[in-house]
């Protein structure tokens, strides 16, 4: 258990490294918005050109509706992101998002797959897969996941 604790205690500090690399012109254009990761997070879900409604986007998200309200507020606000009233049923409000935020969508998405493209770099091709399996199986079992599942097997592994 300690040496998972001290393993848990370097993989924070690796994230926190990871953060502070230089942020691309869209990500810090976000910040410059006033815009933050749940904001980022709602466009990725409305992209590219997902309609959704509020009641939705708070299940998707885990928000309260008012919570959702106040996230959306400061996108449209910005021209990101548009509020419509369902043709259907006008008491449910579909957002959804606009050129400009499909635009920024677009520049963050290629931003931050050049970071994980740039991270990868220094692994050989194996050692991505291994790595990325790994995380895959963490990622798995901390969201409630088997423990019992196994990481799939990797050449790398073969050859070790």
């Amino acid at each position: 258990m300690q040496l998972t604790i001290t393993n848990a205690h370097r993989f924070l500090q690796l994230l926190e490294r990871m953060r502070h690399q230089r942020a691309g012109p869209a990500l810090e254009r976000l910040g410059a918005l006033g815009l933050t990761h749940s904001h980022m997070r709602l466009l990725r879900m409305l992209a590219p050109d997902h309609k959704l409604a509020m009641k939705e986007i708070a299940d998707r998200l885990q928000l309260t509706p008012p919570s959702v309200t106040a996230l959306t507020r400061r996108l449209v606000a910005t021209g990101l992101i548009e509020r419509r009233h369902h043709v259907d049923d006008s008491r449910v409000v579909l957002l959804s998002l606009t050129d400009a935020g499909r635009d920024l969508h677009q520049q963050l998405y290629h931003e931050q797959l050049q970071a994980m493209a740039n991270l990868l770099a220094g692994l050989s091709d194996e050692e991505q897969q291994l790595f990325l399996d790994l995380l895959d199986r963490a990622v798995t079992f901390a969201s409630g996941g088997s423990p019992d599942r196994k990481c799939p097997q990797s050449r790398y592994l073969a050859e070790t």
